[in-house]
C-alpha cells in the first residue's frame, strides 16, 4: 500500500477536486437572478481533474443554456484547460487510446476514446480553417537572436518558403477509385505542408542559419490549388510584401513548382539539391560506364560547385552515345536540364541562399509521419489533415493563432 501511496494520492485528490470544482460551478451558477428560472438541472462537465457534476438554473426553451458555462468557457462539457491537455495528447501520442490512457494516468479523470477523438477533430476544423486565412504573422525579433556567430557573415533578411507532400494512409472511402503508382489501387491521399522561416547570417560555407523561432507551419487535404492559395496567404502573413529577399525550395514535382511560382512569382524557386543528386547518380548508373560512381561523384562536386548546367553539358560532351542508347540515363538528365535555371548551386551558395528541402522534409515527418503513418493505421483523408493541423500549430514557438487553445511548446527550432 506505501509502494503505491502517490499513485492512490493523485487519485484522491483528483476526486475532491472534481467535486470541489462542480461545487464552485454550481454555487456561482445561481448567483445570478436571471428572471425565467424554471428549475434545477444538473450536468457533466470534463475538467482538468475528471468529470464533475454542475447543477444549474433550467430556462424554458433553452434548457441547455447556463451563464456559468459562458463564464467558465465550457464548451460541449469540456473546460478550456481539459481541453488543451486532451488534444495535445491526442496527437503527440501514438493513438486515441494511448490518450486516453495518458490522461487517466495523470490523474485528469477517464475520457472515452470516441469523445477524445471527437474533440480533437473538432480543434482541428477550428486550427485548419484558421490555417488557410491565418492572421498577420511579423515577427520582430531581439537583437540577441540577430547577432552574427563566428564563422559567418551577415546577408538580407531573407523569408524562405518550403513545400513538401507527403502521404498517410487511408481508409478505402478515401481511396476508392484512386490511382496511386503503377496505375495500381491507391492506399494511401496525400497531405501538402509548408514552412517558413527566416535569416540574416549564413555560415562561411554559404549554410543559412534561421532565426531561433521564425519557425511556422501549415497543412492542407485539398488540392494543388488551394496549396497556391495556402503558400501565398501563409508567405503574405508573414511579411513576404516587404521581405528584402524571398525564396521558395521545394522538389521537382512540377505540380508544386507551378503553385509556388503563382503564389510568389518574384521569389528565387530552387530545386532541392538531394533530389537532383538522386536524378544525376541514375544518370551515371544507366549509362553503362565502368568508372560510374567515380563519374558521380565527380559531377556532383561540379553541380554543387557551379550548377546542373555544367553537370549535363559534361555529360553530353562526353557520353553522347551512352546517352543515346540509354532510355533512363537521357530522361534523368533532361530532369536536370529542364530544372537547370533553379539549380544554380554554386550562385545560390555564393549570394547566402538555400540548396536543400532538408526542413520541409523535417517536418513532413513530425507533422504527418510520426502521428498517422503508424503501422496498422488507416485515416479518413480529412481527418488526417486536422490532426496534422494541430501539431503544425504545436510546434509553432509564436502564440497560436487560437488564443488559449494550446501549450508552448518546448521542441527547439533546431529539431525541425
Amino acid at each position: 500500500a506505501l509502494q503505491r501511496f502517490d499513485e492512490d494520492l493523485v487519485k484522491a485528490v483528483s476526486k475532491d477536486m472534481s467535486t470541489y470544482i462542480g461545487e464552485v460551478m454550481s454555487s456561482i451558477s445561481f448567483r445570478a437572478n436571471t428572471p425565467g428560472v424554471n428549475g434545477t438541472r444538473t450536468k457533466q462537465v470534463f475538467t482538468r481533474f475528471g468529470w464533475c457534476e454542475v447543477r444549474h438554473p433550467y430556462r424554458v426553451g433553452n434548457p441547455e443554456e447556463s451563464d456559468v458555462f459562458k463564464a467558465f468557457g465550457i464548451e460541449r462539457k469540456m473546460t478550456q484547460s481539459a481541453l488543451k491537455v486532451a488534444t495535445m495528447l491526442s496527437v503527440t501520442q501514438g493513438s486515441f487510446k494511448e490518450a486516453k490512457e495518458t490522461l487517466s494516468m495523470l490523474g485528469c479523470g477517464n475520457l472515452s476514446v470516441s469523445k477524445l477523438r471527437k474533440e480533437t477533430l473538432h480543434v482541428g476544423e477550428e486550427v485548419l480553417s484558421r490555417l488557410r486565412t491565418p492572421e498577420k504573422d511579423i515577427r520582430q525579433y531581439p537583437d540577441t537572436k540577430l547577432r552574427t556567430p563566428e564563422g559567418s557573415h551577415r546577408v538580407p533578411r531573407t523569408l524562405v518558403i518550403m513545400a513538401d507532400g507527403t502521404n498517410p494512409p487511408c481508409t478505402k472511402a478515401d481511396t476508392s477509385g484512386i490511382k496511386g503508382k503503377n496505375s495500381a489501387q491507391a492506399k494511401s491521399r496525400q497531405l501538402r505542408v509548408t514552412s517558413a522561416c527566416e535569416y540574416v547570417n549564413v555560415t562561411d560555407k554559404g549554410v543559412p542559419i534561421p532565426i531561433a523561432g521564425s519557425f511556422s507551419y501549415a497543412v492542407t487535404d485539398l488540392g494543388i490549388g488551394e496549396l497556391t492559395s495556402l503558400i501565398h496567404e501563409h508567405a503574405v502573413s508573414r511579411g513576404s510584401g516587404t521581405a528584402p529577399r524571398v525564396q521558395c525550395v521545394a522538389d521537382g514535382e512540377e505540380a508544386l513548382e507551378k503553385a509556388m511560382r503563382d503564389a510568389l512569382p518574384f521569389a528565387e524557386f530552387t530545386n532541392d539539391f538531394m533530389h537532383a543528386s538522386s536524378y544525376l547518380n541514375t544518370c551515371c548508373e544507366k549509362l553503362g560506364i565502368d568508372n560510374a560512381l567515380k563519374e558521380y561523384k565527380t559531377c556532383r562536386s561540379i553541380m554543387l560547385r557551379h550548377g546542373a548546367g555544367s553537370v549535363v553539358d559534361r555529360i553530353r560532351r562526353l557520353y553522347p552515345d551512352k546517352l543515346e542508347a540509354s532510355k533512363e540515363a537521357y530522361d534523368a538528365l533532361k530532369y536536370l536540364d529542364k530544372r537547370r535555371n533553379n539549380m544554380r548551386y554554386g550562385w545560390l551558395r555564393k549570394n547566402g541562399y538555400y540548396i536543400s528541402s532538408c526542413h520541409i522534409e523535417a517536418a513532413a515527418r513530425i507533422l504527418v509521419a510520426r502521428r498517422c503513418k503508424q503501422a496498422g493505421m488507416h485515416w479518413r483523408h480529412h481527418n488526417a489533415a486536422c490532426v496534422c493541423a494541430i501539431i503544425a500549430k504545436l510546434i509553432c514557438r509564436k502564440r497560436p493563432l487560437l488564443s488559449g487553445l494550446f501549450f508552448s511548446p518546448a521542441v527547439p527550432d533546431g529539431e525541425i
